[in-house]
């Protein structure tokens, strides 16, 4: 009975391994404090955002809204003269492509030292995509200097709802901010 126990437990743990998504990635100033962090400031977006004319004004505004949502379920949103930290975010959008590489063959095969017949195909198919992602800076106030800064990515969809995409969004950057603050 124990071995079948440890045996589902080690099933299930692979099980959420593989479904885990590793789309996140942060960095931070070791050296300072973010115990003292009560309250922020939303930075307007950088125009530079607005140059790639992929990006979306609606898609920033939405990922702008959100963010300022899961960080108000931690923080107190205050002004720029009295917040503890600023915020400031990007959205780059590029363009990738995945190569998948199949091989089939009919025919034909025998081992050893005999005569090898049949066809080999390689079929190589190529998918274009676009990849987004979504950078984020936390700033100290007086200076302005980045203490931490995160980014999460993923593959465009856009044949999805303005509901799904609010949904997706904010999933991503709740995966984001339960890395913030550093522990």
């Amino acid at each position: 009975m124990n071995k079948l126990l440890y045996t589902s437990l080690l099933v299930g743990f692979c099980l959420l391994t593989a479904c885990s998504n590793n789309d996140t990635s942060i960095d931070y100033r070791t050296d300072y404090d973010f115990s003292k962090l009560k309250t922020f400031h939303m930075l307007p977006v950088d125009d530079s955002v607005y140059q790639n004319p992929k990006v979306s004004e609606i898609e920033v505004a939405r990922i702008g809204k959100l963010m300022k949502q899961e960080l108000a379920k931690r923080y107190t949103e205050s002004t720029e003269d009295n917040a503890d930290f600023m915020v400031r975010y990007f959205l780059v959008l590029e363009d990738r492509m995945k190569v998948e590489n199949y091989n089939a063959s009919f025919g034909m095969y025998r081992g050893g030292y005999g005569y090898h017949y049949g066809i080999q195909s390689p079929q190589i198919k190529n998918t274009y995509y676009q990849q987004g992602s979504v950078i984020v800076d936390i700033l100290e106030p007086e200076s302005h200097d980045v203490i931490w800064r995160g980014s999460t990515e993923g593959r465009v969809k856009d044949q999805l709802s303005p509901e799904q995409r609010d949904e997706r969004v904010s999933g991503y950057l709740m995966r984001l901010f339960d890395k913030f603050p550093p522990r």
